[in-house]
């Protein structure tokens, strides 16, 4: 609970409404350490609303971002007073629900409205919810999110399973959803164990079609449609898109554009273009366009959204610091084991610095399928690419593995303390991310 609150999650309960066929609580191996509560009683609820005063960002309800199960939010008896306790609390910060909507009568959106709520709308499917998702009332559902444009700010959201709904279910999806009101739309890349039984119904090609459909769709569309995560394979700050009625908008940026200076100041990666321009009054920008440069200004208050979209990449600032304890200078160059995912950009960010490093990429073993985050890793996954590489590497200084693979005490999904690594193999472990 405590690791869920510092990080801006407020969970109140794992019980939901539905079944969907992607979700993957009951396919986990049994030494994984995740946890189902609730609904929680009310005045627990109300004890821990004040330890999210150090989060980093909006107040969240309603995702699974840490090791608690979450269900359907509003299942949850308390469910309006818990998010007027909340919005009583912090009266300037961001609340966002994610729900399946098929709860989400007019008067609690409205409501919900009028606390200055975020709705992030868990749709994934329009044609085939039944099946997907157990859905015991389709037309309610879809009902409820249709009723919500021009009433509240909503996201939708939508785990890709064209192997399952067909593309053209996916496409309807997504006009739905902007229909409905949506400003984006975040396209989930479908993840499973090996013990999942999607895993092996799913065409090894998914991933890079649902990519390259996500960027036809925001053409289609005129909204950002971001396949989550990206794939990354550079610091690049290219634009996605541009939203509607933004300062970016309004300076004529568009998407493909790559973002090279912000107030003068050269940006190293997409979210340091994104934040060194959140964080400026009406900050110049210097584009790459069509082989040619161009300055545009945006009209903007300081700490406000520039309007453009990026793909995180690297918080460089949290690399500067890690480069600072990670050995470099000694007679051997650190080690870095990192996921698929991530190790590219490290790549990118360790050649723009001019650092040596030997950076071996890590496969879940725990969970297998093709599981590819980080933050699913284990230390015995981290020891075996460790043990696979060690007669490729020079002897290193130290060896940084990814901080989102471990919780607040330093325990990974096993409960395995990273410290085991060092009791192992000897060397120093620094903990970067």
């Amino acid at each position: 609970m405590y690791q869920a609150l510092k990080e801006g999650v407020l969970p109140i309960t794992s019980v939901c409404n539905m079944g969907c066929v992607f979700c993957s609580n009951r396919y986990n191996p049994k030494s994984c350490e995740v946890f189902s509560i609730g609904p929680r009683d009310l005045e627990d609820i109300e004890e821990t609303i004040p330890w999210l005063q150090g989060a980093p960002g909006a107040i969240v309800i309603g995702e699974s971002v840490t090791r608690i199960n979450e269900g359907e939010p509003l299942t949850h008896p308390h469910f309006m007073t818990i998010v007027e306790k909340v919005r009583d609390a912090y009266p300037e910060k961001p609340i966002r629900v994610t729900t399946n909507a098929s709860l989400l009568s007019p008067e609690k959106s409205r409501r919900l409205a009028s606390l200055g709520v975020e709705l992030i709308i868990s749709l994934n499917t329009v044609g085939k919810r039944k099946e997907v998702m157990a859905d015991p009332e389709p037309e309610v559902t879809l009902r409820n999110v249709s009723a919500l444009n021009g009433v509240i700010k909503l996201e939708g959201s939508i785990v890709a399973l064209p192997f399952v709904t067909g593309w053209d279910d996916l496409r309807e999806t997504c006009r739905f959803l902007k229909d409905s009101g949506a400003i984006s739309i975040r396209l989930l890349a479908p993840g499973f164990s090996a013990a999942h039984p999607l895993f092996k119904e799913m065409p090894s090609s998914t991933w890079e079609e649902c990519r390259r459909f996500a960027g036809e769709m925001t053409r289609a569309l005129g909204i950002p449609v971001l396949f989550e995560p990206p794939v990354l394979r550079d610091l690049c700050a290219r634009v996605e898109a541009v939203m509607e009625g933004t300062p970016a908008k309004a300076a004529g940026m568009r998407a493909g554009d790559i973002i090279t200076r912000v107030a003068g100041i050269q940006v190293d990666s997409r979210k340091d273009a994104f934040e060194l321009a959140r964080e400026r009054e009406n900050p110049k920008i210097t584009l790459l366009r069509d082989g040619g440069q161009i300055e545009v200004a945006l009209a903007k208050p300081r700490r406000t959204s520039p309007g453009f979209v990026v793909y995180e990449d690297l918080d460089l600032r949290a690399f500067s610091a890690w480069a600072a304890r990670a050995g470099f200078g000694r007679k051997a160059p650190p080690l870095i084991l990192t996921s698929s995912l991530a190790r590219p950009l490290i790549s990118a960010a360790l050649e723009s610095r001019g650092l040596e490093a030997q950076v071996v990429t890590v496969r879940s073993r725990y969970f297998g399928g093709n599981i590819q985050a980080g933050g699913l890793l284990t230390v015995g996954d981290f020891l075996a690419a460790y043990n696979n590489a060690l007669r490729d590497l020079k002897p290193p200084s130290t060896v940084t593995l990814p901080k989102r693979a471990f919780d607040a005490w330093g325990r990974d999904l096993e409960g395995v303390s990273y410290k085991r690594f060092t009791e192992e193999t000897g060397c120093q472990v620094v903990l970067a991310g």
